[in-house]
């Protein structure tokens, strides 16, 4: 499994103690993160806690090769871009799940911005607020539907309540038979 973005590797470690102790699935998970400092922190961390098969790296998504490609793929608020690329990589992988819960959609927004708002979005796009929600919705669905062409069953969930954060949408995908259909392109 691999955590990519792993960030603080709240999930990371959490994942790995729930397979490999409380559910006896021998997991190996290998976080990566640009930050070399924290990469070296949770490596540290593992040796520690005697948890042989977790190792940590200090790379960026995109440039990421692994040894052997992950059987999945996991990204816990990867700002920006950074869930596109574990989306892409996954992909490239062959990797049977993916799950990535976004964080900042900034890419498409700034896109928007610099584009003439069609005439019948006018209304919403007139507000910052407005506008940065559709920006953020927009790109969700398109790494859905990017998943489903590329032959993965993807769905799109609330994992936590709104409540505790506002970036509470999961992003589900499991590789087999593809769910795109025609009609989307209409």
């Amino acid at each position: 499994i691999l955590d990519a973005g792993c960030g603080s590797a709240y999930l990371t470690f959490a994942v790995y103690h729930y397979l490999n102790h409380l559910k006896h699935t021998p997991a190996h998970l290998i976080g990566i993160d640009i930050n070399g400092h924290l990469v070296g922190q949770h490596a540290a961390k593992a040796r520690a806690l005697e948890w042989p098969h977790m190792t940590f790296d200090k790379s960026a998504i995109i440039d990421y090769a692994p040894e052997q490609a992950p059987h999945m793929v996991i990204a816990l608020h990867a700002c920006d871009t950074a869930t596109d690329e574990a989306i892409a990589q996954g992909i490239a992988w062959g990797s049977d799940v993916i799950i990535c819960a976004p964080c900042c959609h900034h890419h498409l927004q700034e896109q928007l911005a610099r584009r003439e708002t069609p005439r019948a979005f006018t209304a919403l796009m007139r507000h910052g607020i407005m506008s940065e929600r559709m920006g953020d919705l927009l790109t969700d669905t398109f790494r859905a539907l990017i998943l489903r062409i590329m032959g993965y069953k993807a769905d799109v969930v609330q994992f936590v309540e709104a409540e505790h954060t506002p970036r509470n949408l999961m992003i589900r995908a499991i590789k087999g038979a593809p769910t795109f259909e025609a009609r989307y392109l209409d």
